[in-house]
């Protein structure tokens, strides 16, 4: 019975696990969707290796390991699981080499022998599967084109939502009251598209550049709709030695992991 071929299916159903998780999460960080695709098709292009063993072992380990590497790198600690068990299949279909040939015996009934009884049962010449070193090497340029096709789908994405984005009327009613300041920046936001788990912030800097201080929206957006205006309200409560040149407007989505728009503020006296 060969091991091997039952390790790569736990592998392929625990890198599935790790791909499904990361379209869950891809909610909280849009570049999952991506890791997540990576993930399902080495989970799949794995099982290539069952059908490889019965060929050649090494280059049935070789499409084990090359795939088992595209679940991790693809999900990292979702897809642990799923490589370790690629892992341990390339490494046992090494030990499980024996029970592989692609050397064929000839039915030695008929062969004939000219009389040497002793002489053993030829043997048809092994096959070249050099051939089919291909299909490990296909699976990584696959793996690569599922990353760069869907890393550049993500940044079309991110940039199509970017130019989405207007804060308009921004005002400050920053002032000097016990040593402290109060007030902050005011401002509407709007976007073309619907963006999810939004979070905005303003990121405050000294006259030399130095940040001082990083605050977030008062109202709770969370969800924009599109073509909705939202009012912004970001406070700033410092002592008077921290007096503000500029000010940084951040709109994040996916809870503050994709940074999606900015906008500066300077003032002139306060």
């Amino acid at each position: 019975m060969k091991i091997n071929p039952i390790l790569a299916v736990i592998a392929m159903i625990f890198g599935l696990g790790g791909a499904f998780a990361a379209y869950g999460f891809s909610g909280i960080s849009a570049e999952l969707m991506t890791n997540g695709s990576i993930t399902l098709i080495s989970s799949l292009l794995g099982l290539a290796g069952i059908w490889l063993f019965n060929k050649d072992y090494k280059i049935a380990a070789a499409q084990y390991i090359v795939c088992g590497l595209g679940v991790l790198i693809g999900t990292s600690l979702f897809g642990l699981l799923g490589f370790l068990f690629y892992l341990i299949a390339g490494v046992v279909a090494f030990m499980e080499k024996d029970k592989v040939s692609n050397v064929a015996n000839i039915n030695p009934e008929y062969v004939h022998n000219f009389g040497d009884n002793q002489q053993t049962a030829p043997q048809m010449p092994k096959q070249d599967n050099r051939m089919l070193w291909l299909v490990p090497i296909a699976s990584v340029i696959i793996i690569i084109l599922v990353g760069v096709i869907g890393g550049l789908s993500y940044e079309n994405d991110m940039n199509s939502k970017a130019q989405s984005i207007e804060i308009s009327n921004v005002s400050s009613d920053l002032k000097v009251s016990y040593g402290y300041y109060t007030g902050g920046i005011q401002g509407n936001l709007k976007s073309q598209r619907n963006l999810e788990n939004v979070q905005v912030k303003a990121v405050w800097y000294d006259d030399k550049g130095a940040q001082i201080d990083e605050t977030y929206d008062t109202g709770s957006i969370s969800d924009v709709t599109a073509n909705q205006t939202y009012k912004l309200n970001i406070p700033y409560y410092k002592s008077s030695d921290n007096k503000p040149a500029r000010a940084e407007i951040q709109v994040y989505e996916s809870f503050g992991t994709e940074l999606l728009y900015s906008h500066n503020v300077t003032f002139n006296d306060n």
